[in-house]
């Protein structure tokens, strides 16, 4: 499999902008040019972001997207922050659209992300661990897999919504395949390591590009959604927003790489105990993913979108 962050080497000019913003040194000059060190990246895209010469790219499954709705029953798991990409748009404006592409259907990632904060709160309520780190940003979690070794024991134990997911959706559609369709780089790697779960996973960036090209719109068809909680997981505090909270025991919001990296620290030297973190690369949490970062999206109208989608209470009815 083609690594899901590429160098494109023709635009590499020698500005070592990349390798000065890695927050975990994964980049190294030589022969005149920036390369990923693999084995120690955990996909947060800053180098993308940062990058002045469109080097840094991220690799585009569209194409196998293709094929695979050609032949197979293929159903869309979608991440709450699509309000924040395609504006005032439900999700059943998005399975309409989605369905023109050759998809069987589509539906909210949410629902996944249900059963992840259940989760949660019966390892809290069960005294599970002194410390729980959220497992939702596969960047986190790779973050902690290669760098804070010392903190693995504390890292939630649980599927992230995406896989969650995709688990309700095959178990709903027997022998559909599930393609994730959300804001993140580092995605594309968790479906490659937890086989049998996601077939493909896009960015909002690459649908938008794949309707572009068939010349399809997202209908604004005004339908209404009664909806849960856990669509504020794309927003930073959304995680525990969304929780029934067990009195007594702290909570903490942490995002951005530096705040992570410094908590992980905290937590490696005992600095930090009886508290469950929800801890997310990217500042903003999945609203400001790599590909609205690069296109400098409004965080805070992101967010706004974000609150208006969300319902008070554990519930999600059907779009009218």
């Amino acid at each position: 499999m083609t690594e899901c962050l590429q160098t494109k080497k023709s635009n590499c000019k020698n500005c070592y902008k990349c390798i000065r913003h890695c927050p975990v040194k994964s980049l190294k000059f030589t022969d005149g040019q920036a390369h990923i060190v693999r084995d120690e990246c955990v996909l947060c895209g800053e180098c993308y972001v940062v990058c002045p010469q469109n080097a840094k790219q991220i690799r585009s499954d569209v194409e196998k997207a293709k094929q695979l709705v050609l032949q197979y029953d293929v159903y869309a798991s979608i991440a709450p922050s699509f309000v924040a990409w395609f504006h005032n748009k439900s999700i059943h404006d998005m399975e309409q659209a989605l369905i023109k592409l050759g998809f069987k259907g589509a539906d909210e990632t949410a629902k996944g992300a249900y059963i992840v904060k259940r989760q949660y709160e019966k390892m809290i309520e069960d005294k599970k661990s002194r410390i729980i780190i959220s497992s939702c940003c596969h960047t986190v979690n790779t973050l902690i897999q290669r760098h804070y070794t010392g903190a693995i024991p504390y890292l939630a134990d649980v599927l992230s919504p995406m896989l969650a997911h995709a688990q309700m959706l095959k178990d709903e559609h027997k022998g559909a395949k599930v393609v994730f369709i959300g804001p993140c780089i580092s995605k594309k790697d968790e479906a490659e390591k937890y086989k049998g779960y996601v077939e493909l996973v896009l960015t909002f960036d690459e649908l938008d590009e794949w309707l572009k090209s068939e010349n399809i719109t997202i209908d604004n068809q005004k339908s209404e959604c009664k909806v849960g909680r856990t669509r504020s997981f794309p927003v930073s505090g959304g995680i525990i927003g969304s929780m029934d909270k067990t009195p007594g025991y702290h909570y903490m919001i942490v995002d951005g790489m530096e705040n992570c990296i410094n908590a992980l620290e905290n937590i490696e030297s005992e600095e930090i105990d009886n508290c469950f973190i929800e801890m997310s690369a990217c500042r903003g949490s999945c609203i400001n993913g790599p590909p609205a970062r690069r296109k400098n999206s409004n965080i805070v109208g992101s967010i706004l979108a974000v609150n208006q989608n969300t319902g008070a209470k554990d519930f999600f009815g059907f779009c009218a």
